[in-house]
Order: C-alpha cells, then structure tokens, then sequence
C-alpha cells in the first residue's frame, strides 16, 4: 500500500526543489522546469486534516459505517521528501453483519492512535490531495463556497488488490459536526484476462454523510 499512494502522491503533485523546503498541500502548484524532486516537506499548513480527527459513524437502517481518522506529520517518503497525511481505519456492517473491520483487536476508549505507528501508510484509509476541483464530488450544498475537498484511497483488506477512493467534506450543520462523502471503486490492480475475483470493494458505491462521534 504505501509505494501505491507514495507513487500516487508525487505524481499528483508534480513539484520541484534543490534545497530542503515547506510546501503546502494546499493549494498545489506545479513546476515545468523537470527538475529532480528532493527535499520538500508537503506540509499541512493550514491544518486542514485537523477537524477531521476523530470517530465518524453513517447509520441507514441495519447498515453502518464507522470511520476512525487521525493525522500523520512529517512522514518520510525515501526519496528525500516528507508528507503529512490522514488515515484512517473502517467498519461496515450490513443487514447487522459485520463485513469488515479493520480497527484493532481492543478498540480504545475516545480517538485511538493511528493503528500502525511504525509504517503509517500500512493503514487502510490514507490522504491523496486536498483540492477544490470538481472530481466528481458528493453533493453538498450544506458546504461553505470553495470548500476544500479531501480524496483519500481506501483499501479492502476482505478483498485484497482493490482500491476504493473517498472525496469528502466536512460541514457543520445545527451546532453537529458531519462529513458528506462519496466513496466508490477506483482500481483493481489483480485485474487480467483471466481474473475471476471481485470487481467492487465491499463498501457500496454511494454518497455517505457521516455524524461526529467523539
């Protein structure tokens, strides 16, 4: 997972540097001089992850989704660069059956620490940009104008090689904080002539709007 959206980064924001220095991830600007990219911390400065750290729950009827977000500072990619991500972990229950779920074994009391401290990208919900271009965003005429958008990758530990991809925003609506997502299939790197496995993440296609928890 992490070479994916480490790879997946870099070309997103196709930026250049010869000394070590701070880049927002927001707003990204590009560089058309192809230089080597080395040293640049892809910070965070505006703390646009920070209100999206905690628990997150959608409820339809029998079915649930739980999201569980915290922020990752200063991450080192090897090639020189540092990122600063947000990740996550999942339950989705449908029908009250659970079908995944990635928290760990005991579940902590309150906003857990990221499950995989060592290799951070090794978790199963992971930041990829933060922007304001329509990539075929949920609907949420709740949200402020030029909302910043965020797309995240979300893999299937159920389903091994399948990716999803999450664009979510958060609002705030009657004094409730909430995120309206849109969560859909974005790839399948085990696809070939002569696959015969799964071609959706377990999670439905589908736009989410989730409550606050904690």
């Amino acid at each position: 997972m992490k070479y994916f959206l480490v790879t997946y980064f870099i070309f997103s924001l196709v930026l250049s540097c010869k000394a070590q220095s701070i880049t927002p991830l927001y707003p990204v600007t590009s560089n058309q001089t192809n230089e080597t990219i080395t040293n640049r911390y892809y910070k965070d400065v505006d703390n646009d992850y920070n209100p999206y750290v905690g628990i997150w729950k959608w409820e339809s009827g029998n079915n649930s989704l739980t999201i569980i977000f915290n922020k990752f500072e200063h991450y080192p990619s090897g090639s020189g660069d540092y990122f600063d991500f947000l990740l996550g972990e999942y339950k989705y229950t449908e029908n009250s059956v659970e079908l995944v779920n990635t928290f760990p074994l005991i579940e902590p009391i309150g906003v857990p620490n990221i499950v995989n401290q060592e290799d951070p990208l090794n978790n199963n919900i992971s930041s990829i940009v933060i922007t304001t271009i329509d990539r075929g965003f949920p609907p949420c005429p709740e949200c402020a104008p030029n909302t910043r958008f965020i797309i995240l990758s979300i893999s299937d530990p159920t389903k091994p090689g399948l990716w999803g991809e999450i664009k979510m925003a958060r609002f705030v609506e009657g004094g409730v904080e909430k995120i309206r997502a849109k969560i859909n299939m974005k790839f399948n790197e085990n696809a070939s002539i002569d696959y015969s496995g799964p071609d959706n993440i377990t999670i439905p296609d589908g736009v989410y709007t989730f409550i606050k928890q904690n």
